[in-house]
C-alpha cells in the first residue's frame, strides 16, 4: 500500500502544476477514475474489460456498493463528476468555479490532508482532489475482500 502522505503529494503535485481550473477539474477527474478502477479491481469480481466499459458514474456506484464508508466518500466523487459533466456539455458553464470551490471546501472539511501551500480557490481544488483520491485508495484497500458484482454496464 502506498503511504498516504506520498499519495496526497503525488496527486496534488501533478495537479498543482496547472493554473487553469477547468484543466485541473478534467485531470483531477481522470486521476479519480484511476483510483475507482483500482478499487473495483480489488473489491469486486469484475474483469478488467468489464471495468473499462463502465462510466465514471457507474464505477463510483458499483464501488460504493462494496462498503458503507466508501459510499460516503464516493458521494463527493459523484458531485465532482456532475461538475465535470457540466464543463463537458455546456459551452460556458455558469457558476462552475464557484460550485467547484464549494465542492472543494466540503471535501477539505470532511477529510484531512497535508497542507502543502496557502489555500486559494485553485489550491483548495487540487488539495481536495488529492484528499478524495487518498480516501478512495485507502478505503478500497481496507479489509480486502472481493464482492460479487452482477453489473455488466
Amino acid at each position: 500500500m502506498i503511504p498516504p502522505p506520498f499519495l496526497d503529494w503525488a496527486v496534488w503535485a501533478n495537479l498543482d502544476q496547472h493554473r487553469d481550473v477547468e484543466l485541473i477539474l478534467l485531470k483531477g477527474h481522470l486521476f479519480l477514475e484511476i483510483f475507482l478502477t483500482s478499487g473495483l479491481s480489488l473489491r469486486t469480481s469484475l474483469t478488467g474489460p468489464q471495468i473499462k466499459n463502465l462510466s465514471f458514474s457507474a464505477k463510483a456506484r458499483v464501488l460504493a456498493e462494496t462498503d458503507e464508508q466508501l459510499s460516503k466518500v464516493l458521494e463527493h466523487a459523484k458531485s465532482l463528476n456532475k461538475l465535470r459533466n457540466k464543463l463537458a456539455h455546456e459551452p460556458f458553464p455558469d457558476e462552475l468555479k464557484a460550485e467547484l470551490n464549494d465542492w472543494s471546501e466540503q471535501v477539505l472539511f470532511s477529510y484531512s490532508i497535508q497542507k502543502y501551500q496557502k489555500y486559494t480557490s485553485r489550491t483548495k481544488i487540487t488539495q481536495a482532489i488529492a484528499a478524495l483520491a487518498r480516501n478512495i485508495y485507502e478505503l478500497s484497500y481496507n479489509e480486502l475482500k472481493a464482492v460479487p458484482c452482477s453489473n455488466k454496464e
